[in-house]
């Protein structure tokens, strides 16, 4: 058989396979959504975590031993060779992580962006460019002076991430969300847009579980360089997460 066609096929069975992730800041919110989330979804192959703290995982994630027998890595984002162990043979990392508002300029600069650096430099180890990594970022980037309550200068380094990953030679999805709340997922109708259009939407609230539902629909469908905003309002709750998602392009993009 030509190499050629060996690939293709290569190729086709990688595509066709449920991809393994990683996500970082399993313990947190959004974080540990996603990992229950994942776990359960039939479409996701072999799921890792990637936490902080081996308690809180405990605590989070019901794992007992929480070492990688479990799938559990212990780590930093501003750790690369933690991150590139805890990445190797993952198809996708889906990322969780964020700065605190009580953090320093210099930490929040290396958790935001050279966290995210670290993290597309791991999955290109991993898989080279057919690597995805699907960032959970904030809207509110193009305000010029952003209220602390609302990001403050954290969301500065959100968009100067969002750059950095979307330059990456992997599969970048950046999903900007407006605030968020802890209401169940599948209750309301999911908007997307661009350039923070959704703020001026009464209460710009979305559910985190929403968020995660949004970030492993993309994941499963091999999504790359896509950037959109995520927001939410009442009416019929959305189904169709893959109309969502080709709605999130620029026109020009739309499949």
């Amino acid at each position: 058989m030509p190499l050629s066609l060996l690939l293709a096929l290569a190729t086709a069975h990688a595509i066709t396979q449920p991809p393994d992730v990683l996500i970082t800041g399993a313990t947190g919110r959004l974080g540990s959504l996603l990992y229950q989330q994942a776990k359960a979804d039939t479409r996701i192959g072999s799921v890792r975590a990637f936490v902080y703290n081996v308690t809180k995982a405990r605590a989070a994630l019901g794992c007992q031993k929480c070492d990688p027998s479990e799938g559990i890595y212990v780590g930093d984002v501003r750790n690369p060779l933690a991150l590139n162990a805890a990445a190797n043979g993952v198809d996708a990392v889906l990322v969780a992580v964020g700065a605190s508002p009580s953090d320093t300029p210099a930490v929040a600069k290396a958790i935001e962006v050279d966290g995210v650096e670290n993290t597309a430099r791991a999955i290109y180890a991993s898989k080279g460019a057919a690597g995805q990594v699907v960032l959970c970022s904030s809207m509110g980037t193009t305000l010029p002076s952003p209220d602390p309550r609302q990001g403050g200068s954290i969301l500065f380094y959100k968009l100067n991430a969002e750059a950095s990953l979307l330059a990456a030679d992997v599969n970048s999805v950046v999903v900007k969300p407006c605030g968020l709340s802890l209401s169940p997922a599948g209750q309301s109708d999911l908007l997307v847009g661009q350039d923070d259009s959704l703020l001026n939407l009464t209460v710009p609230v979305v559910a985190r579980a929403d968020v995660a539902r949004v970030m492993i629909e993309a994941t499963v469908r091999r999504e790359a360089q896509l950037r959109f905003d995520l927001c939410a309002r009442r009416g019929a709750p959305t189904t169709d997460l893959g109309a969502l998602l080709d709605a999130a392009r620029y026109p020009s993009a739309r499949r």
